[in-house]
């Protein structure tokens, strides 16, 4: 994994022997004063359920780059800097469906790990804020960007190479509320 090695300001080496790099504080610039922030680098992903033939289903979009290219995945992606999440969540789906978000309603925050050569150290989290909302009825998708497909997948029979484990947690915990769901429903009826 990488790690920033100069000073984004002034150019000067950063001392790895103390600060962000000893593990506590942020990397600061000696020369210069600068203090490099690096946080969890915000995502927002959109967890779109739609009933086909009764019974719910998800859309997933399968990945057209790295990391995880081939893999499928919730639509989303980073959010650009100083972009309110909704928006992000707009720009994205147009972006890679070539669609809108309907009815955005934030539904889950979590983390996920890059680990990847080209990713600093410093900027290896991603902080991904998933929001559940509608696309329009009858919307034609047409997967762009980074998406090579877009597909529709039973809530309960979800493929197997789910690109990140923050995804996987969330459909499980969905998956584990519809079943509740459907237990509360023959109780009832």
């Amino acid at each position: 994994m990488k790690r920033y090695a100069f000073c984004p300001v002034c150019g000067a080496p950063f001392d790895r022997s103390r600060g962000a790099s000893a593990g506590h504080g942020l990397l600061t610039c000696d020369a210069c004063g600068f203090e490099f922030w690096q946080n969890s680098k915000p995502a927002v992903g959109a967890v779109v359920v739609r009933a086909i033939g009764g019974k719910p289903h998800v859309l997933f979009t399968r990945r057209g780059i790295q990391p995880h290219k081939g893999m499928w995945d919730l639509p989303g992606g980073y959010l650009d800097n100083g972009e309110h999440p909704e928006h992000g969540l707009l720009r994205e789906l147009a972006e890679e469906l070539g669609t809108t978000a309907v009815n955005p309603r934030l539904l889950a925050v979590d983390i996920d790990e890059y680990h990847r050569d080209d990713v600093a150290e410093e900027a290896r989290f991603v902080l991904s804020l998933y929001y559940r909302c509608d696309i329009p009825p009858g919307a034609v998708l047409s997967p762009a960007d980074d998406v090579a497909e877009a597909a529709w997948f039973p809530l309960s029979a979800l493929p197997d190479d789910i690109a990140f484990p923050s995804i996987r947690r969330l459909l499980a915990a969905l998956q584990k509320a519809a079943q509740a769901g459907e237990r509360d429903a023959s109780a009832s009826g």
